[in-house]
Order: structure tokens, then C-alpha cells, then sequence
């Protein structure tokens, strides 16, 4: 049978070569500085290799100690990673969410049930709203977690999918050929309205705004209704008829970003237990 690897040894070993001597690792695993070297000569034999150099520089790795460190790292990761994930399955009480407005009714249908079933005793709380005004509500502490529309200037975010945004028009009306072009328009702080202004502008035609709204879905309606065009999230097509608009009037290859942020209270594991939640109800909703 081969032997297994120590932990407790391997985070000793990491904290050595983090530390760059042995007792300023001592004092960061509570031992002494003694029984921390005895820890690294006991992982030295049970390798059958030279981990460490001793110099007035101070510690070097091996070769061999090089080696080490990385899967080390791995291991201490999948080790804390599994401690998380047990402790999930009991995590209980209140947690508030947010969803952007466009998104809330598709994406409640699959991710709640997800939600449920990877932290049954959780009691979410859910606020709709604009992008914009999630990260103010996360940043007043109003809110654990949000989904937000990502935006360049912003990274501190974790990616949870990512979708297009394609310039659509109505099937059968030319609303090209009009003198100024008639488009479906948000009328809220939000960063489709700002790419769908900008593209506008880039293109040079003339326009007016012939319908505006803060919900997405109606500004898909007024599309498949032969009332207007507009920029629109890949993922509101399927619901409607249209066709996209032809590019030598608006051009333009937006990728949306749909994000993750959170308070800084709240713990990495929990975090990425919900993203993955989050991450699987939005593949849910692609295969329908």
C-alpha cells in the first residue's frame, strides 16, 4: 500500500517556504521552531528527497521541494474545499439576493429549485432591480449577493455567463427605409440603453426613440409588433419574431457579461456554491 501524504505536514512545509524561515513559520503554525523542522525532516524521509536548502540567504527549494509545493497548494485547497462543502449542507437562515428586473422571471423558475436543492434550509430574500441599482444596494449592505450586468470599468466580479446582444427588427416592416430609423428605447440607468445610444451615435443615421420602457420583455414586444428596432439580449429572440437588423445600418458585436457580486461578509465556499446554483439555472434556461 503507498503511504499518504500528511497535511499537517504539508502545511507546515508550505508555511517554511512562505515564510522563508523556519521560525516565522513556527510562529505561524503554533509549534516550535524545533518540532516544525522535525516536521519537515519526517516529510523529507517518508519522500525519500531533499525538499530544502539551509543557507545564510535563507531557505531555498529543491527541485524536488518545488514539485512538492505545487501539489501541496492543490491539496490544502481540495482539503478546505471539502471541509466548505460538508459545512454547506447545513448552512440555514436568511440571505438576500438580488436580480435584475429583465431576468427575474425566467431565472427564478430554475434557480430556485437549484437553490433548494443544494442548501435546503436557506431562506432567501429576492430584490429586482436595475444592475445599477443592485451594486448600490450590495455596497449600502442592503443585499448578500446580486446579479448585475458587468461593465469594463468594473472587476472585482465573477463571471456567471455570458450572452449576445444582437440589433433586431420586426419580421416583414421595413422600418429601415423610414426617413429617421424608430427604435425601442430603456428609459431606466442601464447599460443596454447606454451601448444601444452609443452604437446610434457611432452609425451616424438619424433615429428617434418611438417607445421606451424599463422592462425589457415590452421593449421585445414593440420589436415583434412592427413598432421599432432595438439592441436586445439573445435570450429574448427566442421568445419573439424578428430578424436582425441589417448591418450596414447598426453594427455591432456586444457581448454581455452577466456577473456576480457580493458583500464582503459573505464566506468564498458559500459563494461559490451559489454561483454554481446560479450558473445552472441559467444553462437551464439556454436548453429550453
Amino acid at each position: 500500500m503507498e503511504p499518504l501524504l500528511d497535511l499537517e505536514l504539508l502545511r507546515t512545509f508550505c508555511e517554511v517556504v512562505k515564510a522563508g524561515e523556519l521560525k516565522k513559520a513556527a510562529a505561524a503554525v503554533f509549534r516550535s521552531q524545533a518540532a516544525v523542522s522535525m516536521q519537515i525532516k519526517r516529510l523529507e524521509e517518508q519522500l525519500g528527497a531533499r525538499l530544502l536548502e539551509r543557507s545564510n540567504q535563507g531557505i531555498q527549494l529543491t527541485p524536488a521541494g518545488e514539485t512538492l509545493l505545487d501539489y501541496s497548494e492543490q491539496f490544502l485547497r481540495l482539503n478546505a474545499r471539502t471541509l466548505a462543502a460538508l459545512s454547506l449542507e447545513q448552512l440555514s437562515g436568511k440571505m438576500s439576493f438580488g436580480i435584475p428586473t429583465d431576468y427575474a422571471q425566467d431565472f427564478l423558475h430554475s434557480f430556485m429549485p437549484a437553490l433548494t436543492q443544494a442548501l435546503p434550509q436557506l431562506e432567501p430574500r429576492i430584490s429586482c432591480a436595475r444592475s445599477r441599482n443592485l451594486r448600490q444596494m450590495v455596497e449600502r449592505g442592503e443585499l448578500d449577493v446580486a446579479i448585475v450586468s458587468g461593465e469594463p470599468q468594473l472587476t472585482h466580479e465573477m463571471l456567471l455567463w455570458t450572452e449576445r446582444l444582437i440589433w433586431s427588427a420586426p419580421v416583414g416592416v421595413p422600418l429601415e427605409q423610414q426617413d429617421k430609423l424608430p427604435v425601442g428605447l430603456f428609459e431606466d440607468n442601464c447599460i443596454v440603453r447606454d451601448l444601444c445610444v452609443a452604437d446610434l451615435k457611432r452609425a451616424g443615421l438619424p433615429w428617434q426613440a418611438v417607445f421606451t420602457s424599463p422592462v425589457m420583455e415590452n421593449i421585445a414586444a414593440a420589436v415583434h409588433a412592427g413598432m421599432a428596432v432595438s439592441l436586445l439580449p439573445e435570450s429574448l429572440l427566442r421568445n419573439i419574431r424578428s430578424r436582425p437588423l441589417s448591418a450596414d445600418k447598426v453594427h455591432s458585436s456586444h457581448l454581455l457579461h452577466i456577473n456576480l457580486i457580493w458583500s464582503p461578509s459573505i464566506d468564498p465556499a458559500v459563494l461559490e456554491r451559489l454561483a454554481d446554483c446560479m450558473r445552472q439555472a441559467a444553462a437551464q434556461l439556454n436548453r429550453q
